[in-house]
């Protein structure tokens, strides 16, 4: 924007639904009429916010941030990102440098760190992206965990797919996760694992493929046996052998 533009922006801002919201540098800070920010919330250097947007109380915005057409509800803080076409609910934070493409919805408390894509996805309430994660076409449970360098790998080259992942399942560093796909409540996925076919709930699993880790396969082999069951003969070769 041209400096006139920014002092036009800078008039405009009594025209904020609330007028009590600290812009820590006017002359770097660029609101459209119509944007509306909560009582108590700080605006930092380096800052634009367009569109129809709504910012809500007590939320740190900026530095190096552009909002767009999104809702952020209170006591979010965004930093050094980018936000278009996304809802912010209360106490989540996002940044540095990550983006919140159209669709993105994080719930309440929901972290979204450093180098962060969000398109298209519902995060739940606790969950965590901490570090250089793609996250699209998704449905996040609550209090998962996607460790750094995850992907949801939900284009083929012609169709966008979706990824579930419910709640409290561990999405190890490296992870790719080949859309459509689900993984279930409370399961997890190895560091590197390639994950093509739908994870159980409770079950981690880890390989390219990913498949049940040996830890799982031999539990249940205990189970079995305490049931009642025969040992399976390529056991009993083994043995014998």
């Amino acid at each position: 924007m041209t400096r006139n533009r920014a002092n036009s922006n800078r008039a405009a801002a009594p025209r904020l639904k609330v007028p009590d919201v600290r812009i820590v540098d006017p002359n770097t800070t660029y609101l459209e009429p119509g944007v509306e920010i909560g009582p108590g919330t700080v605006i930092r250097p380096n800052t634009t916010i367009s569109g129809r947007t709504t910012i809500g109380a007590r939320c740190h915005i900026g530095p190096n941030t552009v909002i767009t057409d999104s809702r952020i509800e209170d006591e979010v803080t965004v930093f050094a990102s980018v936000v278009e076409g996304a809802v912010i609910e209360r106490g989540a934070d996002v940044g540095p440098f990550s983006h919140l493409r159209p669709g993105a919805h994080l719930e309440k408390c929901v972290h979204i760190g450093n180098f962060v894509e969000v398109k298209a996805s519902r995060i739940g309430a606790g969950s965590r992206a901490g570090h250089f994660s793609y996250i699209g076409d998704a449905q996040v449970g609550a209090d998962v965990n996607i460790g750094a360098g995850a992907v949801t790998c939900n284009y083929d080259g012609e169709t966008k797919h979706a990824t579930v992942i419910e709640d409290g399942a561990f999405i190890g560093s490296d992870t790719m996760l080949v859309a459509p796909v689900r993984v279930g409540r409370k399961a997890a996925t190895g560091a590197g694992s390639v994950v093509t076919k739908d994870v159980p709930d409770g079950v981690k699993v880890a390989g390219v493929p990913a498949r049940a880790t040996p830890a799982i396969r031999a539990s249940k082999l205990r189970t079995s046996e305490r049931s009642g069951s025969k040992t399976p003969a390529r056991q009993v070769r083994k043995k014998r052998g």
